[in-house]
């Protein structure tokens, strides 16, 4: 490399990007954004951060549905709350930005490895979301009468929407993977080790 006169680079500048992304659900690199009382680390989801910036991967981090709707002093709430239509029209947005990043580096050269989502969550669970107990649960009304929740096999709202628009831009190579927010919702050590095996 050589520089002219005025200190101004001549030659090409090197670049020694990885060219290797991920996307990560919003609270996998801030946990200020869960729902008070479930986050499991002061800031960010320490395992997987340290995992990627072994393998040289970037990180685009998507907004959060939740926080970006309701904002941070929301209550927890289930899969058939968050089943609106104007939560849904919220995510697809989400959604479109999202793919049309990833469309865009992919276009560029780029590596888009996927999507990381958080089971347990009602919007963002890949393989376990929150969801009412039973077929029973009526939800609404005063707080102190919150009907009880457990983890069901289904995909959170934001996440259906992801997959809509991945199969509608047949980019179906790019992968879903999740990391669980609590061990009622997976195997933490065995998802991580799902994402380490992607990114190889």
């Amino acid at each position: 490399m050589t520089l002219d006169p005025l200190g101004v680079v001549k030659d090409k500048i090197a670049d020694v990007r990885s060219g290797k992304l991920i996307f990560l659900s919003h609270c996998l690199l801030n946990q200020n954004a869960c729902v008070k009382g479930i986050s499991s680390e002061p800031a960010m989801i320490t395992p997987l951060i340290k995992l990627l910036m072994e393998y040289e991967v970037g990180i685009y981090q998507m907004p959060c549905p939740e926080v970006t709707y309701y904002g941070s002093a929301r209550w927890g709430q289930v899969k058939q709350q968050y089943s609106t239509p104007m939560f849904r029209r919220h995510c697809q947005k989400i959604a479109e930005q999202m793919f049309d990043q990833a469309e865009n580096y992919r276009d560029t050269g780029h590596k888009v490895i996927g999507f990381v989502m958080r089971d347990g969550s009602p919007t963002c669970g890949l393989c376990r979301s929150a969801v009412s107990a039973d077929d029973e649960q009526i939800w609404g009304g005063m707080v102190w009468k919150v009907p009880r929740q457990r983890f069901g096999e289904t995909q959170g709202v934001y996440t259906e929407t992801l997959f809509a628009e991945r199969e509608k831009r047949g980019l179906n190579d790019i992968l879903m993977l999740s990391l669980p927010e609590v061990p009622e919702a997976g195997n933490f050590d065995a998802k991580l080790e799902e994402i380490r095996a992607a990114i190889r």
